[in-house]
């Protein structure tokens, strides 16, 4: 089994094991790969995505020397590959592979589904997957983009996560929750949670 993780440091376990990426702007051209986990991304696109602003003196060899590490990195791992595809690159996998896709999967199944405690345990399950800020090494106009959607889908997720421990009876989850989401909406769920556990003052 293969595990693609981008919501914390970009990293790649291989059955069971934790692989070395390479220095951190190779780390940064897999992470931009992983994204779009299954699609092609165009040469320029990857360039920009992987440095911004501030391209190194020749971006094109630069990113095929990074390109062709990481093919040789990933040649042994079932399932994984980056191949060169309509002007640009396209990492194939099974895109829920990617932590990032499955969170999202994960989040899809959650809300489509009626039942309270298996919503909440897809909610638990996606939410489980960040193990700190996405693209954590990434550093580009792109990334801060990504990163703050991100953070705003996890906010969400947090936030309806909480609106169905209320309704279950896990209040005492919501009012031990650390770095809670703020605004409105959680103020009001904490009210909820502690007027539930027998303290309406």
């Amino acid at each position: 089994m293969v595990e693609l993780r981008v919501l914390g440091t970009v990293e790649v376990v291989a059955g069971g094991a934790r692989l070395d990426v390479g220095p951190a702007r190779q780390r940064d051209v897999l992470a931009a790969l992983l994204l779009d986990a299954g699609r092609a991304v165009p040469v320029d696109r990857l360039i920009d995505r992987v440095w911004g602003d501030r391209p190194p003196r020749q971006p094109r060899n630069a990113l095929y020397a990074y390109v062709s590490r990481l093919r040789g990195l990933l040649a042994p791992v079932d399932g994984v590959a980056i191949e060169r595809e309509r002007g640009g690159y396209v990492l194939v996998a099974d895109p829920l592979a990617v932590d990032v896709h499955r969170f999202e999967d994960l989040l899809r199944r959650a809300r489509a589904t009626a039942d309270d405690r298996a919503a909440l345990a897809l909610y638990d399950e996606a939410l489980d997957l960040w193990r700190g800020e996405p693209f954590s090494e990434l550093d580009s106009p792109w990334a801060d983009g990504v990163r703050g959607e991100l953070e705003r889908k996890r906010e969400t997720a947090e936030l309806d996560r909480d609106d169905l421990r209320l309704r279950t009876g896990a209040h005492a989850h919501v009012l031990a929750r650390t770095g809670a989401a703020g605004g409105e909406r959680a103020a009001a769920q904490r009210i909820e949670a502690l007027y539930l556990d027998g303290r309406p003052a």
